[in-house]
Formats: structure tokens, C-alpha cells, sequence
């Protein structure tokens, strides 16, 4: 393992799991408000396009992440595991939801 920054042992698994769940929550913040666009809004502003260009950045970040993550424990290509780490991050933001 690497090193957390100063964070030793239990702290740094605490950082990472807060950190994590921080970044689950956010990808279904993203997920959530584009689909309330989408049902919701038949032509989008300008502003519109700018969030959604920001939201776009760092949901791909989450997911890229998530992937990558993923691959420690997933021989497959990145490619082809995008798809369990988009369901992995959906599943850390709904038991956030939760706790």
C-alpha cells in the first residue's frame, strides 16, 4: 500500500473510505440531476451546457477511478470492467444513502 499522507494503518482506510464515499455520492448527485434534466427540460441554456460540461469531467473522473480500483481486483481491461464500476459506484452512493 501506499502512502496515505501521514495517515497510518486504521486512519488511512478511514480516509480512503470516506473518500470514496464522497466520491460515490457525488457521481449520483451528477446522475441524478441529469436525469431530472432530461425529464424535465425540453431545450438546455447556456449555464445548462457549462454544468453539465463540469458535472460530464467529474463524473468521468469518478468512474475512472472507480475503474481503476476495480482493476486491482479485476484482471479484465479497463474497457471492459467500466461497466461493474459504474454499478460498484451506484452501490457505495445508495449505501451512503443509507448510513
Amino acid at each position: 500500500m501506499g502512502d496515505w499522507g501521514g495517515a497510518p494503518g486504521t486512519q488511512g482506510g478511514l480516509l480512503a473510505e470516506r473518500l470514496g464515499l464522497a466520491m460515490a455520492r457525488k457521481a449520483a448527485d451528477i446522475l441524478s440531476r441529469r436525469r431530472d434534466d432530461l425529464i424535465g427540460a425540453e431545450g438546455a441554456r447556456e449555464s445548462d451546457r457549462a454544468q453539465f460540461a463540469a458535472d460530464d469531467a467529474v463524473f468521468s473522473a469518478v468512474l475512472d477511478t472507480a475503474n481503476e480500483c476495480l482493476g486491482r481486483f479485476d484482471g479484465r481491461p479497463a474497457g471492459d470492467r467500466w461497466c461493474d464500476a459504474l454499478l460498484q459506484v451506484l452501490c457505495l452512493a445508495e449505501f451512503d444513502a443509507r448510513i
